[in-house]
């Protein structure tokens, strides 16, 4: 699904759809993956992967944002196409008593 502005209505500043987007460009990223427990695959445009220098060191600034509100929205992954910006969420887990 598209993202929309609706999607970061509890988002601090910087965070919008704007926000998003200028990162992606800036970094000329592809897409970014979100696996949990703080595990993240960025990749370019190009589809190589975006891995910040040196080794162990973390993403800027305006990516960890990004990370971040993936992490609390849920969001398994953001996909950038021809200046869209797409979603993915993370499915919700059902409760094996309901069921």
């Amino acid at each position: 699904m598209e993202v929309s502005d609706a999607d970061f209505e509890f988002a601090k500043p910087p965070l919008s759809k704007e926000f998003l987007r200028l990162v992606f460009d800036k970094f000329q990223l592809g897409s970014i993956t979100y696996f949990g427990e703080n595990m993240f695959y960025l990749a370019r445009q190009n589809s190589e992967p975006f891995i910040p220098l040196p080794p162990g060191a973390r993403y800027p600034a305006e990516i960890e944002l990004v990370l971040d509100f993936m992490a609390k929205e849920r969001i398994r992954r953001l996909r950038y196409e021809m200046g869209v910006l797409f979603r993915s969420d993370i499915p919700e887990l059902s409760d094996s008593k309901t069921q």
